[in-house]
């Protein structure tokens, strides 16, 4: 059963956009407050100290901003993208504080991982990536368009990274989109196959090990499906079933979330499934979120320690779900 942890007070106008953990202990939850205000919106960051969640202090930023993505390599290298003015957002922290670090530019800055100190990946719109060899940003040619869009990504080591989005082709009427997969080996950006599907964008992209990959594809309206790669080819996951209408926003490795809706009703309740190794399992919420409507629903795990997030009319609430 996922299990609530305190959260302090944040704005009606926050938005949540990505978590990422650092082992069993350290997690980091990435997001903006100040959306569909007359406010400038600002990045905002929370970080697990063992007992509570609290907000991170990041630097004054002299224009409106976002964040959009985050990846933590260790407690005391952690790494958040967004925009602002225009320009790519990149933010480290170094154990100590937050610092605005300097990069090429990038049309929008999407997603990050942090393979190692030395080793970091942001991928966004256009073709080109970045690329932190532990001196010095690189924009590295990833897609052959600049009408595809990369908007997740994740690693397993420095020779294992793969990143997805999706490209536009056809023009007016005739207009459609197609997914798009990518893989680093340590030098270069390569296209690769992905699952057999023709249209639509790879949403989400979670790692667990070289032979263990979890991509989520969405296309148009059925939804996102769940393929798992296994070394050597990508094999179709059967969709969770629940009760009413499931709509599966996004996969971790074993997971997935998203929000139901009962039939008659506009209302989203959040809903998390664990894979059992054969099927999908729902996971038990406390009875207020269990009947609360939900939104920006999202996780990220360990394998043995589970964090999930979500927003209510009550706030932003954070879960936790320990693997005995």
């Amino acid at each position: 059963m996922f299990r609530p942890v305190p959260v302090p007070v944040l704005p009606p106008s926050t938005a949540l956009a990505d978590l990422a953990t650092a082992g069993e202990h350290h997690a980091w939850l990435a997001g903006t407050t100040g959306v569909f205000t007359s406010r400038p919106s600002t990045p905002l960051v929370l970080s697990w100290t063992g007992d509570t969640w609290r907000e991170e202090p990041l630097p004054d930023l002299p224009a409106a901003a976002s964040l959009s993505g985050v990846s933590a390599a260790a407690p005391d290298d952690v790494w958040a993208v967004g925009n602002s003015a225009g320009r790519p957002l990149v933010l480290h922290y170094d154990g100590t504080a937050w610092q605005v670090v300097a990069t090429p530019h990038i049309a929008w800055a999407k997603a990050v991982t942090a393979v190692h100190a030395d080793d970091v990946h942001v991928v966004g719109a256009g073709r080109d990536a970045l690329h932190f060899d532990g001196h010095r940003w690189r924009l590295r040619a990833a897609t052959s368009s600049a009408r595809e869009s990369l908007q997740t990504i994740t690693a397993t080591g420095p020779h294992d990274v793969w990143a997805g989005g999706g490209g536009l082709a056809g023009a007016g009427p005739a207009t459609y989109d197609y997914p798009v997969l990518v893989h680093w080996d340590g030098a270069t950006w390569t296209e690769v196959a992905g699952p057999r599907t023709e249209r639509g964008h790879v949403a989400r992209l979670a790692a667990a090990a070289p032979h263990d990959v979890w991509l989520g594809h969405v296309r148009d309206t059925e939804g996102l499906r769940v393929h798992r790669w296994d070394g050597e080819q990508w094999n179709a996951v059967p969709a969770p079933e629940d009760t009413g209408r499931l709509s599966v926003h996004g996969v971790a490795a074993g997971w997935t979330w998203g929000v139901r809706a009962t039939r008659g009703s506009f209302e989203t309740r959040p809903a998390f499934h664990r894979w059992t190794g054969d099927a999908w399992t729902a996971v038990t919420l406390p009875d207020d979120l269990a009947r609360a409507s939900a939104s920006h629903v999202g996780l990220a795990t360990t394998g043995a320690t589970t964090w999930a997030y979500l927003k209510t009319a009550a706030g932003v609430h954070v879960l936790r779900h320990t693997t005995p």
